[in-house]
């Protein structure tokens, strides 16, 4: 039923894009704008930069926001006057029938209605020549700001349709002009000192084209160093660039840097002086500053290596924490950075409001005084949370989450929060199949966590001199536990986190858990044939030729199916010799059901590194690298004697031990006008060594679903180009990359076009796996599965709705014919999600 109602929707939208006139609501006389073209010295230009300084710009491609704005009618007050006037009796009739009131609410629903496409559709960009002219002077002056002053630009209009016309700008650059020699005016003395010291490092030199965008940087440059060397006064209005109007054969003969001295105005007098150093003298921190009691006394106050801390009652922080938190250096020079950095590791506690205030003021002698108000968050929070989950997994469900929060614990600008959280999920696989009822949540997921978040590495040993405190070191502390009931194996987890986070810069993070154990215990094993009804499949046709009386019933169906395994697997009945193929087959159910029902406790030790180059949240042209490597089992193994069956164990489990390391990369391109480019790269491998044999079920990886390989479902895909028809498939081996184009369709709906490709292999040597599963070097590349689609979006600026329509473009694991043979809306894949896949 959904498949065939999303082709009803793309064959409706098809149509409804091709039939609408466009140029609907464009005045006779004048022209849509429907293509911008800017030709840059006889060649066309393909820089989005360029096309962004022109004051018009086309509406989008596909032209749904137009469409829509088309909808209304702009003269639509007008229109009912005019029907008002012309129709009386059908006017008086209504007036009659109806009550003015009751006229008046249809004709507020009526324009309403009208408003809305107008709200939220996009006009028609209709030619304005004012505006071309302003763009053609926009190009002049950016052409200008990259040195070429003789540029020369000019434009010309084509009619591609009626009512519709293309503009061409055309630029002849012409020759730019060089910098010839850069000279210095550099009125105060340690101004002068700090250039020269750094002058390796300017943006202008000698020989270089001028770029107005230089000189900026250079002075943005130098304003950052002068007010991060102690000059707390400076700003960068005191820098100038001084250009020599003379202009010989393209070359400025002289660029002259001038930073002028300090202006002061005292009473009626203005004069000016020699910039100077300043010093912090005092930092005064009030830590439950109002705005309610600014007049009213502090009581308690402590001095602690320079900072002087104020409370209205007692402190309630512990000065050696709090001041780690405060970048600012007593007695140090000013340095603008520090007060950045203040503001923002003091947001970071999430224990005081933000914005932060931090003052400075000039004592008589020209030192600084630093305050720093701080107005606490309530000390407890409680929050519930509900919403409706949907997944690849869990189809259905209802989720419930209360939240409670203690700020400053132990008056160490800890956190403590303790959640516990619950959902009641149907599993039928399919909201229109007849196993499906809204309210028979027939399965549960419950769980509890606590955790310790300290702003600080909490260690025996100070760690101080090799994560200093200008790195905002964190330490999180966690236990949780989840039961889950009629969900898989009905399993109960328990896991234990202690992990260090910290940054050298807002650009870099590093996190080391030293220690992820993680206790799994598997309810209900039995049910693994219920879950794995591929499995149980496998077992009856088995059954047909190998007859177990004591474990089936007079039908030849399978009763006990671990009986049954056991009976075959029996050496006494000597199936490995009179019926190999069939005993193989069972040999294998039976160990891939030890893996996945087989209780475990897994300890793993984490390293990861991200590096994200993202300047702000409007910043889209931006990349990011993870990388992590996790060695499970290391140190617990070597610290445990006792074993069972050869295996190490631990509470009566088997200590798993593998090692895995992950390597993920992100590029993201600004195309202009709301369009984007992403790309995703993921690897990761785990071996296991030691103790284990293989890899824990919940360790493993697997491929397809919302964030992955779309047109796919989560765990069908894979390894390699196996066909084995489990419900979970599985690999210690995959790789991943997507390529995906977001535009902007109108107001807050977004669209992309994607593809995604990779897989799963094993790279073990357990005879479990078949050979298609097993990762072959270079010649698995043939086993990248490939999928592609379209998706929607819709922004509802603090989360984003995603639905993604995937379709299989290439199946590695089918014979003969592997493109494009099942490319149709029967074999689709329908993602929902939150946010955006990567």
């Amino acid at each position: 039923m959904i498949r065939f109602f999303t082709k009803i929707v793309f064959i409706l939208l098809a149509i409804f894009i091709s039939s609408c006139n466009v140029v609907k609501r464009v005045p006779e006389g004048k022209y849509l704008l429907k293509k911008n073209v800017i030709e840059v010295n006889n060649e066309k230009a393909i820089n989005p930069l360029l096309y962004s300084y022109l004051n018009q710009r086309p509406n989008q491609k596909i032209p749904i926001g137009l469409i829509i704005y088309n909808w209304s009618n702009p003269n639509f007050e007008q229109n009912f006057k005019e029907w008002v006037k012309n129709h009386p009796k059908k006017s008086r009739f209504l007036s009659t029938v109806f009550s003015n009131k009751q006229v008046l609410a249809y004709y507020n629903f009526s324009k309403s209605l009208n408003e809305w496409p107008i709200k939220n559709g996009e006009p028609p960009v209709i030619i304005d020549s004012l505006k071309t002219i302003r763009s053609k002077k926009s190009l002049q002056n950016y052409f200008w700001s990259k040195g070429y002053f003789d540029n020369q630009v000019s434009f010309k209009e084509d009619v591609l349709k009626p009512k519709q016309k293309k503009i061409t700008y055309f630029v002849n650059t012409k020759k730019p002009y060089f910098l010839d020699t850069i000279k210095t005016d550099i009125k105060s003395k340690i101004l002068d000192s700090l250039y020269q010291m750094t002058k390796h490092k300017s943006f202008i030199r000698n020989g270089q084209q001028f770029d107005l965008s230089n000189l900026k940087k250079e002075q943005n440059r130098l304003t950052e160093l002068f007010r991060n060397n102690g000059i707390y006064t400076f700003n960068k209005d005191y820098i100038y660039f001084d250009l020599d109007s003379t202009k010989v054969k393209h070359v400025l003969k002289d660029v002259t840097l001038v930073i002028s001295d300090q202006i002061i105005e005292a009473e009626d007098t203005i004069y000016r002086k020699s910039f100077k150093i300043q010093k912090v003298k005092k930092i005064n921190v009030y830590t439950d500053f109002s705005y309610n009691k600014k007049n009213v006394p502090y009581l308690d106050s402590i001095n602690y290596k320079g900072y002087t801390l104020f409370a209205h009652n007692k402190l309630k922080y512990n000065p050696k924490y709090l001041t780690n938190a405060i970048a600012i250096t007593p007695f140090g020079i000013y340095k603008d950075k520090e007060r950045k950095a203040t503001r923002q590791y003091l947001n970071e506690l999430k224990i005081f409001r933000s914005p932060i205030n931090i003052e400075y003021k000039e004592d008589k002698n020209g030192d600084l005084i630093v305050s720093i108000y701080l107005t606490p968050l309530k000390i407890y929070g409680l929050s519930v949370d509900a919403e409706v989950t949907h997944s690849n997994i869990k189809p259905f469900g209802v989720l419930g989450k209360v939240s409670f929060l203690d700020r400053n614990t132990f008056k160490g600008l800890e956190i403590f929060d303790f959640s516990i959280q619950g959902s009641f999920l149907n599993l039928a696989e399919d909201v229109n199949s007849p196993d499906f009822n809204f309210f028979g949540l027939t399965s549960l997921e419950m769980g509890a966590t606590a955790s310790l978040k300290m702003p600080r590495i909490f260690f025996p040993i100070n760690t101080g001199k090799i994560i200093p405190k200008y790195m905002r070191p964190k330490t999180d502390l966690s236990i949780s536990t989840s039961l889950q009931k009629n969900i898989g194996l009905d399993r109960q987890n328990v896991t234990a986190i202690m992990s260090y986070t910290w940054g050298k810069n807002k650009k870099i993070k590093n996190r080391f858990d030293l220690f992820n154990i993680q206790y799994i215990n598997n309810l209900n094993p039995e049910s693994y044939f219920s879950v794995f009804s591929s499995e149980m499949q496998k077992l009856q046709q088995v059954a047909t030729t190998i007859i177990d009386p004591n474990n089936m019933d007079n039908d030849g169906n399978i009763t006990n199916p671990s009986g049954y395994i056991n009976y075959v697997l029996d050496p006494a009945n000597n199936f490995a010799s009179t019926n190999q193929e069939n005993y193989l087959i069972v040999r294998k159910i039976k160990e891939r059901k030890d893996i996945i029902a087989e209780d475990a406790l897994v300890p793993t030790m984490t390293y990861s590194y991200t590096y994200n180059n993202k300047e702000n949240f409007n910043d889209n042209n931006f990349s990011s690298f993870m990388g992590r490597v996790v060695s499970a089992g290391t140190l617990t193994s070597s610290l445990v004697k006792e074993k069972v069956n050869g295996k190490k164990v631990l509470f009566g489990l088997p200590i798993s031990q593998f090692v895995k390391t992950e390597f993920e990369y992100k590029k993201y391109w600004d195309l202009g006008r709301n369009n984007h480019l992403v790309y995703r790269s993921f690897a990761g491998i785990a071996i296991p060594f030691g103790n284990s044999t293989d890899i824990p079920f919940s360790r493993k990886y697997r491929a397809g679903g919302s964030n992955d390989i779309r047109a796919w479902k989560t765990f069908d895909l894979g390894p390699g180009s196996s066909k084995t028809n489990l419900e979970f498939n599985t690999g210690n081996l995959k790789f991943v990359s997507n390529l995906e184009y977001r535009y902007k369709v109108f107001n807050n709906i977004y669209s992309a076009v994607f593809i995604d490709a990779g897989n799963v292999w094993d790279v073990s040597n357990s005879d479990l796996t078949n050979t298609d599963a097993k990762f072959k070097g270079l010649n698995s590349i043939k086993e990248i599965a490939i999928g592609s689609g379209i998706g929607f979006r819709y922004d509802f600026s603090f989360l984003i709705f995603r639905i993604d329509f995937g379709f299989k473009t290439y199946e590695p694991y089918l014979e003969g014919k592997k493109w494009f043979r099942n490319y149709n809306f029967k074999n689709e894949v329908i993602n929902f999600g939150i946010n955006y896949p990567f």
